[in-house]
């Protein structure tokens, strides 16, 4: 894959954060910025997609019993399906 150079300008907190991650991934920061972009427009994406007809009745129905009090917390349900501690 053809690739260009980029000049960017970061914050040194942001600068320091992806060095640690290269240097811990033992890879370069533009390995690490490169990935972190890609997430960032799959990010982007995931807020443009557009619901199918299934899934908005699913959150319906979960709006529903939220204010109707059927919930259940996180360990409740990592207990229902034998998660438990792992």
């Amino acid at each position: 894959m053809a690739r260009e150079n980029v000049s960017i300008s970061l914050p040194p907190k942001i600068r320091s954060l992806v060095d640690r991650e290269a240097k811990r991934g033992k890879r370069s920061r533009s390995a690490v910025v490169n990935d972190a972009l890609q997430l960032y427009f799959r990010l982007r994406r995931i807020g443009d997609e557009a619901p199918s007809a299934g899934e908005r009745v699913a959150v319906n129905e979960g709006r529903r019993a939220h204010k109707q009090g059927e919930v259940m917390t996180l360990d409740e349900w990592r207990h229902a399906v034998e998660l438990g501690d792992h």
